[in-house]
């Protein structure tokens, strides 16, 4: 900031003694003519730039009239040009003399400190002239100076104690920021809003602090004020559009990042921020157009480069994807988030040993990686060569790693005792909303007797709610989101809420708050539904589970004991849209068409090799791959090399992608399961298709989840032991069309009268296991 040359002072009149001593005013119209013809030279000098010349004129007005403040004033002006910081002070300080309500001097005077260094000074001073409202819009911007010219001094220390400078706040912030002490940092920032309410730079550190702090409800007053202060600060607009994102109001955020983006193109973090927000919509092409301008503007990023990777896998591009993500891995290669995308990219393109390796060394890289371990568990279920025992050795490990540290911090719960009443049940996911477990969570949502539960969700992946959303709520009595809350903040929560029962829906998947589960928030905790095997956390007491998916005997594959209910363990509701039952199409094709919509990840080489076989038992046969992963042609070329090698010719084999399934399952006759991982929703929607399928019984419970299903609809003679029997079978069902047929027509009557679809008995089931559950800790704890 440069001090502005003045000239707004009326001429005022000569101090002149008279006999008493006194100074009067001597207006004298010659005097006054020639101050004011000297000065407008003096001023026409100064814009000139003739400084000099311009001194010499003040001073003649000073001649004139000492206490001239628009002289004094630009005489100050004129020393700060020169670099004469300190010398200006005075000048300013005189021009306040005579004219104590001038902004434009208070910014000078305020502006030679800063550059003079005089710090707290300058701070005093801002801050009387703050107080009396006299530094006008002024006030921002010599924060912001003294922000800036100070940080390089409180970089490597922080003030202890004492009156710090908005500066010297700033530049603590900065490295209490460096350090992780969001605390210290809200404290600060609330400092910083109350000195200075008009400088948005407090509001500023303080929301952020509070972002990271995870309390996103608490900073989004300040970041309001701050645009309040600044409508065009890009950073705040980025902020609060990320902000309002993660509160599931995506439309707002967006218009937030576009005036970002708008008022600043080359704003690398805007279009970032923009991306993820578009990627929430479902904007996938939108969100990839926002990833690259990040990129364009802001060049090679890893963490921009490991999301659009993230999202052109989403898209199924996973070549584009596996590039994206070497790339930022090239960039860092100690960053353990490009690893574990590179790895999830493998496993969805079926390479599972490489994807298995690369997984091993995220968690190498970084041993308490949470996504590390989760995503190297799921992707080890899929690997059948891997020994059972080793398996679960990997889940131990995560026990050790996320589970035991908290155990010496568990505390009694103080639950009323009594064990035949209403229960306090609370069901922890991220997946309420369009989702895989919709048709098994909401029937035994919506079927829950509210006279012996009350129900409590505690919902998370809040950013991805939709109009499903919308319905789970109206089944709980109470609803908590969950996403801006630490494993401690939903611990405290839910002993809060006086939790008796603690569904964790999630297991190993995504979204997962295993974390606050380790922290035995409730008395009864149990695993159920997604992941479909054990979560490795010794602190659940229970796996919610059936007597054909885990055996008696498979207890040591389990970190909880598993609880088996009477008939299934889960309950099936069809999609309304799924229509009805086709005639069998191999009596219109002369041929059998089998089929699966699983993922890539189940296709070991021992499942390709099966089914290799059975196309060569099965003359004439074809086998359709229907799932996203085969939705792209060079996806595709990968695949078929690995089917010609096993002897099987292009023509045989279908791969493709369409959603809905309904008509892909309509032009199948025998659905395929995979091994040793199970298919899982795919499977019972082929059955509802009128498609058996033969399942290998394998280790629990992955590997006995077919089994299970099969059970529950009374086809146990579709359940087989060894690879040979899941052929045999298999061939026997193809060979036998007139069977086949009256198989499709008769299987959905079957399931509609069995356990998978009796959604109030399955109901009663699992609401008496949780009293069962309650009952036997108030045992134990009498």
């Amino acid at each position: 900031m440069q001090a502005t040359v003045v000239d707004e002072s009326p001429a005022l009149g000569l101090m002149a003694g008279e006999g008493d001593g006194k100074p009067q005013m001597l207006p004298d119209a010659a005097v006054l003519a020639l101050l004011r013809q000297t000065m407008d030279l003096a001023l026409e000098c100064h814009r000139a730039r003739n400084l000099e010349q311009a001194e010499e004129l003040y001073r003649a007005v000073l001649s004139l009239d000492r206490g001239h403040p628009d002289a004094n004033h630009n005489l100050g002006a004129i020393a700060v040009e020169c670099g004469q910081f300190l010398a200006a002070v005075p000048f300013f300080q005189a021009a306040l003399q005579v004219d104590p309500k001038n902004r434009q001097y208070w910014v000078s005077l305020v502006d030679a400190l800063i550059q003079a260094q005089e710090w707290v000074l300058a701070e005093d001073i801002l801050e009387d002239a703050r107080r009396a409202g006299l530094a006008g819009d002024a006030a921002g911007e010599l924060v912001e100076r003294l922000v800036s010219a100070a940080v390089h001094r409180t970089r490597n220390a922080i003030p202890k104690a004492g009156r710090m400078a908005p500066a010297e706040q700033t530049a603590a912030l900065n490295q209490l920021f460096e350090e992780e002490r969001f605390d210290e940092v809200i404290r600060l920032g609330r400092k910083m809003t109350r000195q200075y309410p008009q400088c948005p730079m407090g509001y500023k550190s303080l929301s952020a602090a509070l972002m990271r702090a995870g309390q996103l409800d608490k900073a989004m007053a300040p970041m309001q004020q701050a645009l309040q202060l600044n409508p065009v600060d890009v950073d705040m607009l980025s902020n609060y559009g990320l902000a309002r994102s993660l509160k599931g109001d995506l439309v707002q955020a967006e218009v937030l990042l576009r005036q970002a983006v708008a008022h600043a193109p080359a704003f690398k973090q805007g279009w970032y921020n923009l991306a993820i927000v578009m990627r929430g919509q479902a904007r996938l092409e939108a969100a990839e157009q926002a990833y690259r301008r990040a990129l364009d503007v802001g060049g090679d990023d890893p963490n921009v480069l490991i999301n659009l990777g993230i999202l052109l896998g989403e898209m199924h591009r996973f070549a584009e994807a596996e590039q994206c993500t070497r790339k930022a891995m090239a960039c860092d290669p100690k960053l353990v988030h490009a690893h574990v995308s590179l790895g999830m990219l493998l496993k969805d393109q079926g390479k599972l040993t490489e994807s298995l390796q690369v997984l091993r060394g995220a968690i190498d890289l970084s041993p308490t990686d949470e996504a590390a371990h989760s995503c190297y568990l799921f992707v080890a279920n899929c690997m059948p060569e891997l020994d059972p025992l080793e398996r679960f050795a990997a889940y131990q490990r995560f026990n050790k790693h996320f589970g035991e540290p908290h155990r010496r911090a568990w505390r009694p719960h103080a639950n009323d005792r009594t064990p035949d009443r209403r229960l306090r049940v609370g069901y922890v996911a991220p997946v309420f909303r369009t989702h895989a477990c919709r048709p098994f969570l909401e029937p035994l949502l919506e079927n829950h007797d509210h006279t012996r539960v009350e129900l409590f969700a505690y919902s998370g992946l809040v950013e991805l709610e939709d109009d499903v959303t919308d319905h789970y709520r109206t089944l709980f009595e109470h609803w908590t989101d969950t996403g801006q809350m630490t494993d401690d903040e939903l611990a405290a929560r839910i002993r809060a809420d006086g939790i008796d029962v603690l569904v964790d829906i999630a297991g190993q998947t995504k979204g997962h708050r295993l974390g606050t589960f380790a922290r035995k928030p409730a008395p009864v905790s149990l695993h159920w539904l997604d992941s479909g095997y054990t979560t490795g956390l010794t602190a659940i007491d229970y796996y919610l589970t059936d007597a054909v998916t885990v055996p008696q005997g498979a207890e040591y594959l389990f970190s909880e004991a598993p609880w088996r209910l009477p008939r299934t363990p889960f309950v099936y509701r069809a999609n309304p849209r799924a229509g009805e039952v086709s005639e069998l199409p191999a009596l219109a094709n002369g041929h059998i068409t089998f089929g699966t919509l699983t993922r890539a990840v189940r296709l070991n080489e021992r499942v390709l090799r099966a089914w290799a076989d059975l196309l060569r038992r099965v003359p004439g046969a074809r086998l359709e791959l229907n799932s996203g992963n085969f939705s792209q042609a060079e996806v595709r070329e990968q695949w078929w090399p690995r089917f010609e090698a096993l002897g099987i010719p292009r023509d045989r084999i279908i791969m493709g992608f369409e959603s809905p399934p309904w008509n892909v399952l309509r032009r199948m006759d025998i659905a395929l399961d995979c091994f040793p991982q199970n298919s899982g929703t795919t499977l019972i929607e082929s059955l509802y298709m009128g498609l058996p399928f033969v399942s290998l019984a394998g280790v629990p419970s992955m590997g006995t989840l077919g089994a299970s299903v099969l059970s529950a609809v009374g086809r146990t003679e579709w359940i087989a032991h060894s690879e040979q029997e899941y052929g045999d079978k298999l061939v026997a069902l193809a060979s036998d069309l007139p069977r086949l047929a009256q198989i499709r027509h008769d299987l959905r009557p079957q399931m509609l009268a069995s356990p998978l679809m009796d959604e109030p008995g399955f109901a009663r089931d699992v609401e008496d296991a949780y009293q069962q559950m309650f009952a036997r800790w108030c045992a134990q704890q009498a």
